[in-house]
């Protein structure tokens, strides 16, 4: 599907899920280089820039969360000339739609972003991009502060759950975001004179941004990984709490499990045998034998 939207000479061309009539409009239209051609059609595994004498062609990738907690990368490829811009997506991607259908819809804000040329334009759907992503990561770190104040509420397999599911959603944003250094560093140190000194402020301001974002993300990863460790320790020790309990017991049930033995044997050597409460002087015996054991735990502070 392909949308237009033109002011003061400048188009902005929206195409969401390309085609090769699409890509036959492009050469006609705006006479792009084979190379560029070529890219647009097939995803992009990795964020690209490139500079040729009349336009510039950028690939950059969105991280999407799905249903069921994966997230996926979705392609933005953005071609930006003297007089025009083209956005083309193989999946819908939400700043960019609403933006454009803002300056499709509202004269006053389609004057405002489009009248200074394609420059500032790029700026505006840049900072539209950025702005989503950096919305999606303060998202995952509520989502971390939730985890780290659950982390000793005794709910440690519903956490470890949570932990997997929020390392997957960091790392699928970082390996997305952290290629893409160098396509906006490249347009924070590109010649002014391609679009306007008055753009080179606004490129460095978007490279702060993205490199916020970057930055945002490395931490949440860290933090989640120390998480991680923590609720495993904290697992570990409960886990060597019970197993130091269950061995206690069964030190104090062997002897008396030997006891239960050498008396349960068939035999008139047995002591006690003679009187008739030798049931309640045996058990009492194995009760004083408990006892001695648990003092001595105690006084060796195993309990």
């Amino acid at each position: 599907m392909r949308r237009e939207v033109e002011y003061n000479g400048l188009k902005w061309v929206d195409v969401l899920e390309p085609t090769e009539v699409d890509v036959s409009y492009f050469k006609t239209t705006f006479a792009l280089h084979s190379v560029t051609l070529k890219n647009i059609v097939p995803p992009v595994a990795h964020p690209t820039i490139d500079v040729f004498q009349d336009y510039i062609f950028l690939t950059l990738h969105y991280p999407r969360n799905e249903k069921g907690g994966d997230v996926e990368i979705y392609e933005l490829d953005i071609i930006v000339g003297k007089n025009f811009i083209v956005t083309s997506h193989h999946k819908s991607i939400r700043p960019i739609d609403n933006f454009f259908e803002e300056c499709e819809t509202q004269k006053a804000r389609r004057e405002e972003y489009m009248k200074n040329g394609s420059g500032r334009l790029l700026i505006f759907i840049l900072e539209k991009f950025l702005k989503r992503i950096l919305e999606k990561t303060d998202e995952i770190s509520k989502d971390v502060g939730f985890v780290e104040k659950e982390i000793f509420t005794e709910q440690e397999r519903k956490i470890i759950r949570k932990i997997s599911y929020l390392k997957r959603r960091i790392i699928s944003f970082w390996r997305a975001i952290d290629p893409q250094r160098e396509i906006f560093y490249s347009l924070k140190t590109m010649n002014s004179d391609y679009f306007g000194k008055e753009c080179k402020h606004y490129f460095s301001d978007l490279f702060i941004v993205y490199a916020r974002i970057d930055n945002y993300l490395k931490t949440l990863k860290d933090t989640i990984e120390s998480l991680e460790q923590t609720n495993h320790s904290i697992v570990n020790l409960r886990r060597n709490e019970i197993v130091k309990i269950l061995t206690i017991f069964s030190v104090i049930l062997m002897p008396l499990t030997l006891l239960a033995s050498m008396w349960g044997m068939n035999t008139t050597l047995l002591p006690f045998r003679q009187f008739s409460f030798d049931f309640w002087i045996i058990m009492g015996v194995m009760a004083v034998i408990s006892v001695i054991m648990l003092w001595y735990f105690k006084l060796k502070k195993w309990l």
